[in-house]
C-alpha cells in the first residue's frame, strides 16, 4: 500500500522529514490503486528462496514467503482452533470500525486547530506580500549548534553552491520568491517545478487549505501578473477522501486516504499557457512553410489538470503511478508545507531524499556532484506526475 505520510526524524538543530519512507505516522492517505498494485505486484513476484537453512523464524523470512508460510500455518490448523482464529479477525473487525471513527475525530480535530491558525496564516501572507511590516524581532528560540552543518559551510564546494543564490537588493519588498524558495526547497515539489514556471510562482502570495468533511482543498493565491487572467488568480486542486477502510481488503486500513482529485480550469493570457510551447517543425521540401506547432511541455501547472480516473483498479498503470505522486503532494500540502512554510524556507525542516547519495566521510565530494546526481536519482513516480501529465 502507497503511504505517502511522513516519517520525520528530529534532531537538536533541525527537523528532516522523509517523503519516501512514510510508514510510521497514524494520518495514512493512501489509494485503492496503490492497495491493488501492492498486492498485486507482491502476487506476481516470485516468493524467492527462503534459505538453504529451514531453522528460520518468519520474522527472517522474504516477505512473500513469510506471508505463505502463515498461511500455510492457519490452514493446517486443527478445525477448533481455526474457527478460533477466524473469531479473532472478526474481532479485528470490529476494532477497525473503531479506528474509522477514531480517525475521522482527528481529521476534524486537525480542521479545528487549522481554522484556529488562519489568523497567523493572514499575518505570514501580509508580511511575504510586503503589506505589512513587522516589528524588530529579536530571536528568543534556542538552537543548538551544529558541527557538521559548520563543516559543510566551510567546504569550498559549499562556496561555490551558494553562488547559485538570489541575492536580494536591501530595498526588496515581503520576502520576494517565498513559495517558489518553499516548493524548490521540497524535492517532491521541486520535481514538477520547470524553469519557465518560476517567474509565474513568484507571483504566489498565499497557499492555503479549506476542509470539508469528506474532502479538503489547496488553494493558490496569486497576485496580478502577465500569466494568469485576472479570473484565475486563485487556482484550486481538490482531493476527495474515503474514511471507511476497503470492503475488499479492510484490515489494510490505516487511516482516511485520498482516493480522487480535481483541478481547475486556467484562463491564461493569450500567448502565456506555461503548459504549452510553440515548435517550428522542420520543412520537409525546399521552398515549404515552416508553420510553428504548438505542443504540450511539462510545467508545474499541470498539477491542476491531472488525469481522470474514477475507477482506479481499471486505470492503466501510468494513470496509477501518476495520481499516486499526486496524492503524495497533496498530502504533503496539506500536513506540512502549508503550516509550516517558513520552515521548508528557512531549512528547519528539509527532506533526506538524497541522503543516500553521500555520508558524513564523503559530504563534500558529495555536495560538488549533487545537482549531476539529483537528474538520475530523482526519476521515480514523483517524476512521472510532470512527464506522464504531458501526454494524458
Amino acid at each position: 500500500m502507497l503511504n505517502v505520510a511522513n516519517n520525520s526524524e528530529v534532531s537538536s538543530t533541525s527537523t528532516i522529514v522523509n517523503a519516501k519512507e512514510p510508514n510510521n505516522l497514524p494520518m495514512v492517505p493512501a489509494t485503492n490503486h496503490s492497495r491493488s498494485r501492492s498486492r498485486s505486484g507482491s502476487r506476481s513476484r516470485s516468493p524467492g528462496v527462503i534459505c538453504d537453512s529451514m531453522n528460520l523464524s518468519p520474522s527472517e523470512m522474504p516477505s512473500n514467503s513469510r506471508r505463505a508460510f502463515l498461511q500455510h500455518m492457519v490452514d493446517s490448523l486443527p478445525k477448533s482452533v481455526y474457527n478460533r482464529v477466524l473469531a479473532l479477525k472478526h474481532n479485528q473487525l470490529q476494532q477497525i470500525k473503531i479506528s474509522e471513527q477514531f480517525f475521522r475525530e482527528v481529521y476534524e480535530l486537525e480542521k479545528r486547530f487549522y481554522l484556529q491558525s488562519c489568523t497567523l496564516f493572514d499575518s505570514r501572507r501580509d508580511i511575504v506580500a510586503g503589506d505589512v511590516e513587522p516589528p524588530a524581532i529579536e530571536r528568543y528560540w534556542h538552537e543548538e549548534p551544529d558541527d557538521l552543518l559548520e563543516k559543510i559551510k566551510s567546504s569550498e564546494e559549499f562556496k561555490q553552491l551558494t553562488v547559485q543564490l538570489h541575492h536580494l537588493p536591501a530595498n526588496a519588498v515581503g520576502v520576494p520568491r517565498f513559495w517558489l524558495t518553499v516548493f524548490r526547497n521540497v524535492s517532491l515539489i521541486s520535481d514538477l517545478v520547470q524553469e519557465h514556471d518560476e517567474p509565474l510562482l513568484e507571483c504566489l502570495v498565499d497557499v492555503r487549505i479549506n476542509y470539508e468533511p469528506d474532502s479538503y482543498t489547496v488553494v493558490f493565491q496569486f497576485r496580478p501578473n502577465l500569466y494568469l487572467h485576472t479570473s484565475s488568480l486563485l487556482l484550486t486542486k481538490k482531493y476527495i477522501l474515503r474514511h471507511e477502510a476497503d470492503k475488499d481488503y479492510p484490515f489494510m486500513f490505516e487511516g482516511p486516504e485520498i482516493v480522487r482529485c480535481e483541478g481547475c480550469h486556467i484562463h491564461w493570457r493569450d500567448g502565456s499557457n506555461l503548459t504549452l510551447q510553440t515548435v517550428r517543425q522542420k520543412r520537409l521540401r525546399k521552398g515549404a512553410r515552416n508553420i510553428p506547432k504548438v505542443m504540450p511541455r511539462e510545467s508545474f501547472f499541470r498539477f491542476f489538470s491531472p488525469p481522470q480516473a474514477m475507477d482506479l483498479s481499471l486505470a492503466d498503470e501510468k494513470t496509477k503511478m501518476v495520481l499516486g505522486a499526486d496524492f503524495e503532494v497533496g498530502y504533503l500540502l496539506r500536513t506540512q508545507i502549508v503550516p509550516k512554510a517558513i520552515l521548508f524556507y528557512t531549512g528547519d525542516i528539509v527532506d533526506n531524499v538524497n541522503d543516500d547519495l553521500c555520508s558524513v566521510e564523503n559530504t563534500s565530494a558529495s555536495l560538488s556532484s549533487l545537482s549531476h546526481v539529483d537528474q538520475d536519482v530523482q526519476k521515480d513516480c514523483r517524476h512521472c506526475l510532470s512527464i506522464n501529465s504531458v501526454n494524458s
